[in-house]
């Protein structure tokens, strides 16, 4: 947990959160290495802003903790113990199911993602680098 101590020391939840700027929470909450300190910045987020994005960014990062430990999160525990058969939902047989046949991307989006591919790496490099941590 040095990492998040060092986090918690120098971007607070109160300091980190109560920025509009998401180029700079994003990559905070990727750093987070605790449970305990993602459940901090919830809380705060929860009790002040409550953006749903922010929220989902943190819930997602406690899942990756979890996946990183091989731990199961405290509310996949009862699913994952639910013994088969006392679910109460009705067995679907794969007959009686449709196939859904997948969907191509417009045309307009597969011509944009290929004019992109065609940027040089001057081009993308001279885009607008993403702000410091002084600029909270």
């Amino acid at each position: 947990m040095s990492g998040d101590k060092s986090l918690l020391e120098q971007l607070p939840p109160e300091k980190l959160l109560d920025t509009r700027n998401t180029r700079v929470i994003t990559p905070a909450i990727e750093m987070m290495e605790e449970v305990a300190t993602v459940e901090l910045y919830i809380e705060h987020e929860r009790a002040n802003r409550d953006r749903a994005g922010i929220i989902h960014h943190l819930t997602e990062q406690i899942d990756a903790i979890y996946e990183e430990n091989g731990e199961i999160p405290l509310g996949e525990q009862d699913q994952e113990q639910e013994p088969e058969g006392e679910h109460g939902g009705a067995n679907v047989s794969t007959d009686d199911v449709e196939t859904v046949s997948s969907m191509s991307p417009p045309e307009e989006l597969l011509a944009y993602i290929h004019d992109l591919e065609s940027e040089s790496d001057e081009e993308i490099a001279s885009s607008p680098a993403p702000p410091t941590w002084d600029e909270l």
